[in-house]
């Protein structure tokens, strides 16, 4: 039999056939974890458990998988923290934002970043503008995406953003960029459109015409009267794009009446829609000033009780939208616990890891082992941790 190799010994490049001794959420006791093929083969109680000295050093979690990244702003900084999200996009036009030559560099960081801190998956939301206001940006993101490829999966987004799909020309070269696999999803922010209405129409239909899958910022407010979630469901109804969309923030959903998110709750389920929550820069964003702010978080608990599935995202970091500069799913965990009252530890693990609750035998072997006995201290602590992709060690330490 393999010697048992514990996490503590694991380094780049490692393939352990056996872990251990660890704990694994949903088993009591100390765990030996099993691996071949690139798959778990199996969870059984460490032998001799009854002797062991001391508890187990690391908690086997299932890897993250970051759903919300802007890639291409991450640590550009910002003159001052923003006041509101509109002051954040006002902010964001500053030509230090664009600076194509860091750009490599910058994305490099973040994903690097994410991948020692457990995530082996992550989604980036790339700015495609016209170039007038920009240069374009997509080589510089395809070129990280290919060179990170053996630490994280990434998925690019193309964000179309205000003017982009009304642009006859702009429209055609992200439908060549789109028929190329430049992006694998596409999104935009149509609340901050000039004609939000017309913007996720846009989106919509040119998802439906292209395959490919749409990820919208959807409701980053707080106000009523610019709900735009009704209209979306619409939409993806009229499209006939259940199970191909997600929708990120929906902020608004947080100051409606209960019956009235209720409502919408039971629709975007039943289409299969994701919502991506990102409370980090939501906290951040809403409310400045406001003597008794609102807490601006999806509902995530009101949406898990309806059937949606929700995820948990970092969005931005060090830029205009979001002065800290850390990229730690286990963060925005504790930061969901902390201000959505989201304490039931499988939900709030599937939130961070695309549905896995925990480690389970015949799943590929992508999994965090964090330094902490228990989830709480995990999301409390942030300790050192080793990231697996298929069996492999592709990251360990601590950012």
């Amino acid at each position: 039999m393999a010697t048992i190799t514990q996490p503590q010994q694991l380094g780049a490049g490692d393939r352990p056939a056996l872990i251990g001794p660890v704990m694994v959420l949903g088993h009591e006791g100390p765990q030996v974890i099993s691996l071949a093929g690139g798959l778990i083969k199996g969870i059984d109680d460490a032998p001799g458990r009854e002797h062991l000295v001391g508890q187990p050093s690391h908690l086997a979690l299932p890897s993250f998988a970051e759903p919300h990244l802007h890639p291409d702003r991450a640590y550009v900084g910002s003159p001052r923290p923003p006041r509101s999200l509109e002051d954040a996009i006002e902010l964001g036009i500053r030509p230090e934002g664009y600076v194509v030559e860091t750009a490599i560099e910058r994305a490099k960081r973040l994903f690097s970043t994410l991948a020692v801190n457990g995530a082996t998956r992550a989604r980036g939301h790339v700015g495609h503008l016209p170039s007038h206001i920009a240069p374009p940006r997509w080589p510089v993101m395809a070129q990280v995406r290919a060179e990170l490829a053996d630490l994280i999966e990434i998925e690019l987004v193309a964000f179309a953003v205000e003017g982009a799909l009304n642009d006859s020309e702009e429209l055609r070269r992200l439908r060549r960029d789109l028929a190329a696999g430049s992006y694998q999803l596409l999104g935009g922010s149509p609340n901050h459109d000039s004609e939000p209405r017309k913007a996720v129409s846009a989106i919509m239909r040119l998802s439906s015409e292209t395959g490919v899958d749409a990820d919208v910022h959807i409701d980053e407010t707080l106000d009523p009267a610019r709900l735009l979630m009704d209209f979306a469901l619409g939409e993806v109804e009229r499209y006939k794009l259940e199970g191909r969309v997600s929708f990120s923030h929906c902020c608004l959903l947080s100051a409606l009446p209960e019956q009235q998110t209720r409502a919408l709750a039971r629709r975007i389920a039943g289409l299969g829609i994701t919502v991506n929550c990102m409370p980090r820069t939501n906290l951040i964003l809403h409310e400045y000033g406001n003597h008794s702010p609102r807490r601006a978080l999806a509902p995530i608990n009101l949406l898990i009780e309806e059937g949606v599935h929700v995820r948990l995202g970092v969005d931005n970091v060090d830029d205009t939208f979001c002065p800290f500069p850390t990229a730690d799913l286990l963060e925005i965990g504790y930061l969901a616990r902390l201000a959505g009252h989201f304490y039931d530890d499988a939900r709030l693990l599937s939130s961070l890891s695309d549905g896995r609750s925990t480690l389970r035998t015949g799943e590929s072997a992508d999994m965090t082992l964090v330094k902490a006995n228990t989830l709480n201290e995990a999301l409390s602590l942030r300790p050192e941790r080793v990231t697996m992709r298929a069996g492999v060690v592709v990251a360990a330490g601590k950012t």
